[in-house]
């Protein structure tokens, strides 16, 4: 690539080059050079930091040498990380920062990975620029998390330029891939499809049988009462408020129905507020921040993810599957690729998820049964499709040079 604003970029970052005094830590074992390096925002507790961390933990126990790299806290997830997986600060100030970024640039130069893999898009703009004019150049690969842009869709332009300058792209489902790219244009030819990965033996119902029992009791959720929920940042485009007013309308048409919300945010408080105002605060139960959800996906008798943006191919709701429960997504990302509708659960449109959701959660109230049916149906597609062995081998494949379709 060779535009005025690639050299004026290049430009700038021999000048600063020479002024970055603060390089990052050097890695414990200078042999073990890094077969790959993941650049990521942080480690808190979220769905794509949690496949990242299981990613690098699952790839290093098969050989391959990783290296994580955050542009800044929070580092809530690094207890999980291997010991023998190096993880880099990058301490990232401000909306952008130049600091980072040559830290970036170093660690590059220094440990020269092969391949080097942005955990979505504003990772890869550092990671585009950071490649500029290296002594060496190693494969970039760019993995899209994004599928819709909320109020500026001008982003959706300027980062297709960025990824313009990355080797290579991996999306969360077809759909997604679709929203960046036209079929069989230069990039999709150079773009692939991997599902997230569920661990099914780990997101396996029994091994939280006793301790959602004790978070019903804790929760004063009866035995015989439906309890519904979701996981995530309270955030706006989780669309949680939704399920405000559907327990609202279920409560006032006779469904004993209780709510959880596991996850914190900005909008927590204003979520609280609102439970207040439609007078239901008995039965909407705000968990906070968790770092295990075996629990509380074992509670539930449905899970609900109604995101109105953002979502790509949801890892909540993989697990949510795989602990053999029906789930209700709304339709965006690659929701109708995770499950069938009407099999496994129902994918509802965003703009229909007031109308539809208490009918839906209603009839599912009533049919003990047919929760049974699409929970076990959930379970048997999350194992057979969606399996983390599966996504490590498409990564594996990815990183020996692969174009994963």
């Amino acid at each position: 690539m060779n535009t005025p604003a690639y050299a004026d970029a290049r430009l700038t970052l021999a000048t600063l080059e020479g002024s970055s005094t603060a390089p990052v830590a050097q890695v414990d074992s200078p042999s073990a050079r890094p077969d790959a390096l993941f650049v990521l925002n942080n480690l808190g507790i979220g769905g794509s930091e949690r496949k990242i961390v299981r990613l690098a933990n699952r790839l290093k126990e098969e050989g391959v040498n990783v290296t994580l790299a955050c542009l800044n806290g929070p580092y809530t997830l690094e207890s999980g990380i291997r010991r023998d997986v190096p993880c880099q600060r990058l301490d990232r100030t401000g909306k952008f920062s130049i600091a980072a970024l040559l830290k970036l640039r170093d660690l590059l130069k220094r440990e020269r990975p092969p391949t080097v893999l942005a955990v979505n898009l504003y990772q890869a703009l550092y990671l585009a620029l950071a490649t500029i004019a290296l002594p060496y150049r190693p494969r970039t690969v760019a993995l899209i998390n994004t599928s819709t842009f909320r109020g500026h869709a001008v982003w959706k332009h300027i980062y297709q330029w960025v990824l313009g300058c990355i080797d290579h792209t991996v999306h969360g489902s077809d759909a997604q891939r679709a929203f960046w790219f036209k079929a069989n244009c230069a990039a999709w030819k150079h773009s692939s499809v991997i599902y997230n990965g569920v661990d099914s033996d780990y997101f396996e119902v029994t091994h939280a049988f006793e301790a959602a029992k004790r978070l019903r009791a804790s929760l004063g959720v009866k035995p015989e009462s439906l309890l519904i929920g979701t996981v995530g940042m309270c955030r706006p485009e989780k669309n949680q408020e939704v399920l405000l007013t559907a327990l609202r309308r279920l409560h006032g048409s006779g469904v004993d129905a209780h709510l959880v919300i596991a996850g914190d945010g900005p909008l927590r408080a204003h979520l609280e507020k609102r439970a207040a105002e439609l007078s239901i605060t008995d039965r909407v139960h705000f968990l906070g921040q968790i770092e295990d959800v075996r629990p509380v996906l074992g509670a539930l008798d449905i899970f609900l993810l109604p995101s109105v943006a953002v979502e790509s191919f949801s890892n909540a709701a993989l697990e949510a599957m795989a602990m053999g429960r029906p789930v209700i997504l709304s339709d965006i990302g690659g929701a109708r690729e995770m499950i069938q509708d009407g099999v496994e659960g129902y994918v509802v449109a965003p703009t229909e998820l007031a109308a539809r959701l208490p009918a839906l959660i209603a009839a599912l109230s009533s049919d003990k049964r047919k929760r049974h049916l699409m929970g076990m149906a959930a379970r048997n597609r999350a194992v057979s499709c969606f399996s983390v062995a599966a996504m490590v081998a498409g990564y594996r494949g990815l990183l020996h040079g692969g174009d994963v379709e």
